[in-house]
């Protein structure tokens, strides 16, 4: 009788350690399960679409006694959580040299980064390709135009300003330095050239 008595308190007490191991492990499950949920949370990006994805037309004019210049781009940002966003786009320039009265105009791309360093200034670098038109050479006796193609590379560095108008909509302003400038092929007036983008 003692040793059954012996017995239902030894099986009663290894019952209970493995009701208590079961329910620590069942802690410990429900704890990781619990911090799995929220580490994915921190890393995933939760913010409306909109918030992500922008869209800009950019564009530049100048006018001067020797050339006509306008250059147009519409493209796709998308914004990171924090000050940094990318984008891409296609580029369209056209000059009008008034001297010989010729149209050139230029087709390519770009990709570009912008930190937004503070509410109203950014940094911004890009790369720019164009396939574009110059005046190669002109016929002294006719003065007729000879027109040539190369493909021009750009990479612009920049600081801008950025005017909030609304939540989504705002103005951007800047000058651009192309450290790739080449005068003889370049699509545009000098190593400077000036924007205005149209953010929404």
């Amino acid at each position: 009788m003692a040793f059954f008595s012996m017995a239902v308190c030894l099986h009663g007490i290894a019952q209970a350690q493995n009701n208590t191991a079961t329910s620590k492990s069942d802690s410990l499950y429900k704890a990781n399960q619990l911090q799995t949920q929220t580490t994915a949370q921190k890393h995933s990006d939760t913010r409306p679409i909109s918030k992500r994805i922008g869209f800009d037309i950019t564009t530049s004019f100048w006018i001067n006694p020797s050339t006509t210049f306008f250059e147009f781009s519409p493209v796709v940002v998308y914004n990171f959580p924090r000050i940094i966003s990318i984008g891409t786009g296609p580029a369209y320039i056209y000059n009008r040299d008034r001297i010989s009265q010729v149209n050139l105009s230029g087709w390519g791309g770009k990709v570009f980064s912008r930190a937004q360093l503070t509410k109203w200034f950014y940094a911004y670098t890009e790369y720019q390709g164009i396939n574009n038109q110059y005046i190669s050479g002109i016929n002294s006796s006719t003065n007729e135009v000879t027109k040539s193609k190369e493909y021009v590379d750009s990479w612009f560095l920049s600081l801008g300003v950025n005017i909030r108008i609304t939540k989504r909509h705002g103005i951007n302003m800047q000058a651009l330095y192309d450290l790739l400038y080449n005068k003889e092929t370049s699509p545009y007036y000098g190593a400077w050239t000036y924007r205005i983008g149209f953010g929404f």
